[in-house]
């Protein structure tokens, strides 16, 4: 018995000595947050003693705090775009983030925001979009109403065959896209609901359920029978496009971007739709292939890759119906428009209610910069000692090719066989990847993502590229972009399309 209590007085004093060397490194924290207060403090007075001696007025601060941001137009060059100027300590985020410069954030706003995402009533104002006409196209007529047929036939005429009536315009022939694309540059929706026909429902047999707001995109495309779907990266719109397909009767088309992508959407077809009707995946470049077909609903996945020239001709396949889906609602070209044109009435999710819903978790973003591009390699040494299942994103092949040489890992591109593309990824711990796998590719085991040579300037690549681990199961999941100083002061921009959506960027050197 007395051996018990001896025992239990041992454990006591040890545990009575852990909780006093707990206290002693609680009050050495306490000593430091104090310190760190003080010399926030002393900073603070310092910069508003500068403030005061420049000409800072505090009774302004309350208007500041109550409107953070300045809306200036950009220019005759850009018609129907703003610039919204916040301070980069601020946690505003509203459109594209173009440039920084003095600490401050300079974003883009075009008009079509106000489609993409909920817009304050006070920032509505502040925007002039322009005058809206009611106007709607239908099959090949422009529907205006009598107050506006004479303003839409000046405005749109060398789209415009011949009145009908008083309050409806023929289309010219092969003209629709082009009127719907001049109509959304104007800052106006021209589509026009076109129901889906309870003829050609079907109950699915599906082995997936939607969430509550992929049900919402649903009932959203039964009433206007053509959406594009612009929400970020593992939020589902895949599965929308999966439901639509076991719901419509009939031969259906899904168009996708890399032949790596057919094998994926077929993948999940065969895994998660029990359908005995023709579905014809092919890529962008396939047109021939199909167009003499006639389908009851044609999707096209990655859809900003719709308007390019060599790409455009897959919208006017023969459909009833119509799917876009794109995390990356925008174009460097100018054709953001026919973005929205050639798919439909635009459906989105906010980036914030995304995370809000825990769907996936947030990636740790980290930049490393190095004065030499030897440092550069000897870093991406480092990482892959640590065992992660990772893909290592470049642009140029020669430097996939040399990085393959040098680590003996696979290297996916252009020349690697279609079918073996998605299996390689799937199968090898670490990969090196080039431009064809960094759109669509779900890994659902991703933990990281590796970015050591990249195109340019270019956003949409940069966003695509950390959405492959969107489509991660993973809880911990890394994005790491290896750049030289050079590197980043010729590409910085890039990185703006991870700022803009509220992202933090840890970088070190």
């Amino acid at each position: 018995m007395s051996e018990g209590f001896r025992e239990i007085a041992k454990r006591w004093n040890k545990i009575a000595g852990r909780i006093d060397q707990l206290k002693l490194e609680l009050d050495s924290l306490l000593d430091t947050v104090d310190q760190k207060r003080r010399e926030l403090d002393l900073a603070l007075s310092r910069r508003l003693e500068l403030a005061r001696y420049g000409g800072y007025r505090e009774e302004e601060m309350d208007a500041f705090l109550n409107e953070p941001y300045a809306i200036l137009p950009r220019g005759r060059d850009h018609p129907n775009e703003w610039w919204v100027v916040t301070p980069k300590f601020s946690n505003f985020q509203l459109g594209y983030l173009d440039h920084t410069s003095n600490g401050w954030n300079y974003f883009v706003v075009n008009k079509y925001i106000k489609w993409l995402t909920p817009l304050p009533e006070e920032l509505k104002k502040k925007f002039k979009f322009g005058k809206i006409l009611p106007l709607k196209v239908y099959d090949d007529m422009l529907l205006t109403g009598e107050a506006h047929q004479d303003e839409a036939w000046y405005r749109y005429r060398k789209y415009l065959a011949k009145r009908k009536g008083t309050d409806q315009i023929y289309i010219k022939r092969g003209c629709e896209f082009d009127l719907i694309a001049q109509i959304i540059d104007d800052g106006m929706l021209p589509f026009a609901p076109q129901a889906v026909d309870e003829v050609d429902l079907k109950e699915p047999q599906i082995n997936f359920s939607l969430r509550d707001y992929q049900e919402e995109w649903w009932r959203s495309f039964l009433k206007w029978g053509a959406n594009g779907v612009f929400a970020p990266f593992g939020s589902g719109k895949t599965y929308l496009g999966l439901y639509a397909i076991a719901s419509l009767k009939g031969r259906k088309l899904v168009v996708v971007p890399t032949r790596g992508l057919i094998d994926q959407w077929k993948e999940r077809l065969n895994g998660l739709v029990r359908t005995s009707e023709d579905v014809d995946v092919v890529t962008y470049r396939s047109y021939r292939k199909i167009r003499e077909n006639e389908y009851v609903l044609a999707i096209h996945d990655e859809c900003h890759r719709l308007p390019a020239n060599q790409f455009s001709r897959m919208a006017t396949v023969r459909t009833k119906y119509r799917l876009g889906l794109s995390g990356t609602p925008y174009r460097e070209d100018g054709r953001t428009n026919y973005i929205f044109a050639l798919t439909g009435n635009p459906l989105s999710l906010a980036w914030n209610k995304f995370f809000d819903l825990e769907i996936v978790a947030k990636p740790t973003i980290t930049l490393y910069l190095f004065s030499h591009y030897w440092y550069k390699e000897r870093k991406l040494d480092e990482l892959l000692a640590r065992p992660k299942k990772t893909i290592i994103f470049v642009w140029r092949i020669d430097v996939g090719k040399r990085l393959q040489k040098a680590y003996k890992l696979p290297f996916v591109y252009g020349g690697t066989s279609g079918k073996a593309r998605l299996e390689i990824i799937r199968n090898s711990e670490q990969v090196i990847v080039s431009s064809v796998g960094s759109e669509g590719i779900s890994v659902p085991d991703l933990e990281r993502v590796i970015e050591f040579d990249w195109l340019g300037r270019s956003r949409r690549e940069e966003a695509q590229r950390m959405g492959r681990l969107f489509h991660s199961e993973e809880r911990n999941p890394e994005h790491i972009i290896l750049m030289t100083d050079k590197e980043f002061e010729r590409d910085e921009q890039r990185l703006y399309s991870i700022y803009e959506k509220g992202f933090r960027i840890n970088v070190v050197r």
